[in-house]
């Protein structure tokens, strides 16, 4: 039995939407802590990659425990950087990079603890192997990681939902591994995060997946093309922004290369979604107007199931890039990165989420609902643009 929502008691649904994006995933952490304490319970959680992780914790244990759960992930896959993690001082641009260089180039040289190891050989070197066998690092640490996090009996239960999307190598399409479905394991979460070259694809069932970001980072996909058409609450929490400042050195073109190509192209597929809910609307409309003669025609049968008039509110928390951060952010594990993130996550949320009214529908023509938000918050509503 899925969590009713306690917030917004008219939403049929509360749907989170989680964005790939390494290290930057603890930002997630603050906005679920943020969302929960506000009452916003999911019936659905929809990740890839770093997102597919924090939502398979979210869904794979009863709430009283979930942000425990959370927090000794985050604890387990991050390190402390001795003595430089006793750096406070957040002006100082200057040093605080080197720190997350240094701290950077220690994941890179070898490995992150109980998430990827490296591999001991060169993988340039291999020949006639599966894609399971070719990568620069290997996530084995991460299967006993997972499931100190998760219990998977209670995820298969579906009490929440879960999507994890992943990409078919071979097919080059995406698929999303459901709970509702199919018995959900921990390779199923290594696929959505198995990013090449760095990590190896995963087997499943015959199948090679790799890292559903390649496709799209921005999992919105599957809650659109979802019947029955619910009215529902989604909260994309993304970790990539598509706006930035013009970049002054390489290390910024890098990574304002990385936002722009990691943050799924949204404000497309928002005014596609817009698109899509305004005919089903004015379907629905329109044939509610005909006589009943017309309408019990066959060929009206199969527009009449076209139509729809159901609302979604399409609420994107956004990660805006740091003053301090690199190009190298996303594999940047120190706690003091993780704790900061946590930190904004949490603040830009709890900002949102103040005003018990402000998911309330505006007049609007647009298919998704629109709503107000505080000037700090850092939102996108279906194609409206809101202050940084």
């Amino acid at each position: 039995m899925q969590q009713k929502a306690l917030a917004c008691p008219n939403f049929e649904e509360i749907v989170y939407l989680f964005q790939g994006g390494g290290a930057l995933g603890a930002f997630q952490v603050g906005v679920y802590q943020a969302l929960r304490e506000a009452g916003y319970m999911p019936n659905w959680m929809v990740g890839i990659s770093i997102g597919a992780m924090n939502a398979a914790i979210i869904a794979g244990n009863p709430h009283a425990e979930r942000m425990d759960r959370m927090y000794q992930f985050w604890d387990l896959i991050t390190h402390n950087i001795e003595p430089l993690n006793l750096i406070h001082d957040e002006d100082n641009v200057s040093y605080i990079q080197a720190y997350n260089h240094f701290s950077a180039m220690r994941s890179l040289s070898f490995g992150q603890q109980n998430f990827f190891n490296t591999v001991g050989h060169n993988p340039w070197l291999l020949q006639d192997k599966t894609p399971d066998q070719i990568s620069f690092y290997n996530t084995d640490a991460l299967v006993d990681t997972l499931k100190q996090v998760i219990d998977f009996d209670y995820l298969n239960a579906a009490h929440t939902r879960l999507s994890l999307g992943a990409v078919d190598i071979e097919t080059g399409k995406l698929k999303f591994f459901d709970n509702t479905k199919q018995e959900i394991t921990v390779d199923h979460i290594r696929a959505s995060c198995a990013l090449p070259p760095g990590f190896p694809a995963v087997e499943i069932d015959g199948r090679y997946y790799w890292d559903g970001g390649l496709y799209s980072n921005t999992p919105l996909i599957t809650v659109i093309n979802e019947r029955p058409l619910k009215n529902r609450l989604c909260f994309l929490v993304d970790l990539f922004d598509s706006t930035g400042l013009l970049p002054s050195n390489m290390d910024e073109v890098l990574e304002r290369a990385k936002d722009i190509n990691y943050s799924g192209h949204i404000d497309l597929l928002l005014d596609y979604y817009d698109l899509q809910l305004m005919i089903q609307k004015s379907i629905a409309n329109s044939c509610s107007k005909l006589p009943s003669d017309i309408i019990a025609q066959p060929y009206m049968q199969d527009l009449l199931e076209l139509g729809d008039e159901h609302n979604v509110h399409l609420t994107k928390i956004v990660y805006r890039a740091h003053k301090n951060d690199m190009n190298s952010k996303g594999y940047e594990f120190s706690d003091f990165s993780a704790r900061r993130r946590i930190v904004e996550g949490y603040r830009y949320t709890k900002e949102l989420v103040s005003d018990p009214e402000w998911w309330r529908k505006r007049d609007s023509n647009l298919g998704n609902i629109l709503h107000s938000t505080p000037d700090d918050c850092h939102i996108v509503i279906g194609d409206c643009a809101c202050k940084k």
